[in-house]
């Protein structure tokens, strides 16, 4: 049975449109969610400003920060069933070759949901099962809608090999950012957070994290001020801009460690 849902379209040149959209019920391997929230990415962004459409082909629902719960369940799918909480891991895989070494989430013939296949911006979204995690019940789903981006600042902090007692250097407080400085200060480090934007230094401060405001001091000055002169253990790029960029290398101590999180758009 096909039946009607509401989708958010994006139409191209920075329109979007509201309407109904077809979902079929889940095929084999797949699962069909109700979409409970989505949240707007950065990616999303980039989508809307028409800095994508190489890869998202108008009119296109987009969007993958979400929460949801199952609705229906495909054949030959285990461990899940109808009206569990889930988020979905927006990563597709199965084009993976040994020449990506393994590393799926990366791989040459990747599939992102929500920008090469339709996303979660529409009320039922059927998805592969494999890329289902089930949220606890005790979590409430506007906070799991976070869970995607918070992934994405549990990576960049693992890979920095960040310890308690180190000092954290965070350029640039968006929504990434923030969750960055966040789970840094949950490790242990000393956070400091470096922003131009003063309503994102505003909210950094009303979570209890260090600012440096990065538009009226010298970010690499300040940190060596606030580390006695070493430097950060680690820094991490956040912001995409240009001049920290040329920052993160002039905050970091001798042998200090940087994450390039933020994709530069042009070379720096």
């Amino acid at each position: 049975m096909i039946f009607s849902v509401k989708a958010v379209y994006y139409e191209g040149g920075g329109r979007f449109s509201v309407g109904p959209a077809a979902a079929e019920p889940p095929g084999t391997g797949e699962v069909r969610v109700d979409v409970a929230y989505c949240g707007v990415c950065g990616t999303d962004l980039h989508i809307a400003h028409g800095a994508m459409d190489q890869r998202v082909h108008p009119p296109q629902v987009i969007g993958h920060e979400m929460s949801g719960t199952i609705a229906e369940v495909g054949s030959g799918v285990e461990g899940f069933r109808a009206g569990d909480p889930i988020v979905v891991r927006p990563l597709d895989a199965r084009a993976e070759t040994p020449a990506d070494r393994g590393y799926s989430h990366i791989s040459r013939g990747l599939k992102f949901l929500g920008i090469d296949t339709p996303g979660a911006f529409q009320s039922s979204w059927t998805v592969p099962a494999f890329t289902l995690h089930r949220v606890p019940a005790s979590v409430d789903l506007r906070l799991a809608a976070l869970v995607e981006p918070l992934s994405v600042a549990c990576h960049d902090v693992r890979r920095a090999e960040l310890a308690a007692g180190e000092s954290a250097v965070v350029n640039g407080a968006g929504p990434i950012g923030l969750l960055v400085a966040l789970v840094a200060r949950a490790q242990g480090a000393r956070v400091v957070v470096g922003e131009v934007n003063p309503a994102r230094l505003a909210f950094a401060e009303e979570l209890g994290l260090e600012t440096i405001d990065a538009g009226a001091t010298d970010l690499a000055e300040r940190v060596a001020e606030l580390t006695g002169g070493a430097g950060a253990d680690v820094v991490f790029e956040v912001s995409g801009a240009a001049a920290a960029a040329l920052a993160m290398t002039q905050a970091a101590s001798i042998r200090g460690r940087v994450v390039v999180v933020a994709i530069h758009p042009d070379p720096p």
